[in-house]
């Protein structure tokens, strides 16, 4: 690992658990000196990525706030999809939800709430399971081949308790299942208390950027109008894939 990647790979340490560290603890969990500990810390506070407290500990810096901000007001797919995104709340009564997969990591981007918004453990920026949940499955089903027997090969663990994972014949058999169906219903697959359904949207080729899903109560599931939600939510995916690939002035 090159001395920048060591430095940065810093950031990677906090999290929801773990928002404060010690230089100590740092250079010992990165496996460096103390001195060159010291040295990647003092760059990150003068870059704005991390902020050092009056106890000695570090957190999050500034930077990271300001920078959220330019993805929220320049990521073409979060301006193209938030008027989309809250219409399509305002009128099911559900939270609609925007998913993108990045590298091997799922990750919510923007919600709009309904009338009555849900408590949902995950939100913009928390990292979510690969392979749990309507968003990830119509993300992962319209990858090559060769790709996700990668993620396959590389989360074997994470797939052990999945039934429907027991092999890697039958793990891409239930994509493509998903793939033909073009959308993808679970039900308290990632908390117990919601379902959700989901469908993908794309840039210019075949495989999907992101997903849209209308998160539903698990009490309301058995009640909805199935069909009629899966259409408005497949024409919101639609328009936001046309209005991203041609933007206005």
């Amino acid at each position: 690992m090159s001395s920048l990647a060591k430095m940065l790979s810093i950031l990677d340490l906090f999290t929801v658990e773990a928002p404060l560290w010690s230089a100590e603890g740092i250079s010992d969990e990165i496996g460096c000196s103390a001195p060159t500990s010291y040295r990647y810390l003092r760059e990150l506070v003068g870059a704005g990525l991390l902020l050092r407290l009056g106890n000695g500990h570090y957190t999050l810096g500034p930077r990271i706030i300001t920078l959220d901000y330019q993805l929220r007001t320049t990521d073409l797919y979060y301006t193209a999809g938030q008027p989309l995104m809250s219409a399509l709340a305002e009128q099911t009564d559900c939270d609609c939800v925007m998913t993108r997969l990045f590298d091997e990591e799922i990750i919510d981007t923007h919600r709009e709430s309904g009338p009555n918004s849900l408590r949902l453990a995950y939100g913009r920026g928390r990292s979510r399971p690969l392979f749990l949940g309507a968003a990830p499955k119509v993300i992962l089903a319209t990858l090559p081949k060769a790709r996700l027997k990668r993620l396959y090969e590389n989360h074997a663990q994470e797939l052990a308790g999945f039934p429907l994972s027991a092999t890697w014949e039958i793990f891409w058999e239930t994509l493509q299942k998903t793939r033909k169906a073009g959308h993808y219903l679970s039900k308290g697959e990632l908390e117990p208390s919601v379902g959700a359904i989901a469908v993908p949207f794309f840039d210019d080729g075949p495989q999907a950027v992101g997903a849209l899903a209308l998160v539903i109560p698990a009490r309301r599931i058995e009640f909805m109008n199935y069909d009629k939600l899966l259409e408005l939510l497949t024409s919101t995916a639609r328009q936001l894939s046309h209005n991203v690939r041609q933007p206005g002035p």
